[in-house]
């Protein structure tokens, strides 16, 4: 018996607070339709994260997708990533 598993219907960017003071994730460009389109996204959305907190930015390969990461001067440090539709969690 074979199992199917669907691709996911989009990816995003999203942005995170890893330490430091609590911040709503950030989300950047997109939907995208695969992760190559959206490694774009990473590199602009780490960037603007950096020059907004003041901070370096740095981006890292994690398997098949790379990773952001943010350092700013008030101590924070943000993970930017990309995640599937799938991925989501919603608030209630």
């Amino acid at each position: 018996m074979k199992i199917l598993t669907l691709d996911p219907v989009a990816y995003v960017v999203v942005a995170e607070v890893l330490i430091g003071p609590v911040a709503e994730p950030v989300f950047g460009g997109g939907p995208f339709c695969s992760i190559d389109c959206a490694i774009e996204g990473v590199r602009e959305l780490a960037v603007g994260l950096g020059i907004q907190e003041e901070g370096a930015s740095f981006l890292v390969q994690d398997l098949d997708r790379p990773v952001g990461f943010v350092v700013g001067r008030g101590g924070r440090m943000w993970a930017v990533q990309i995640l599937s539709s799938a991925e989501l969690v919603s608030r209630n």
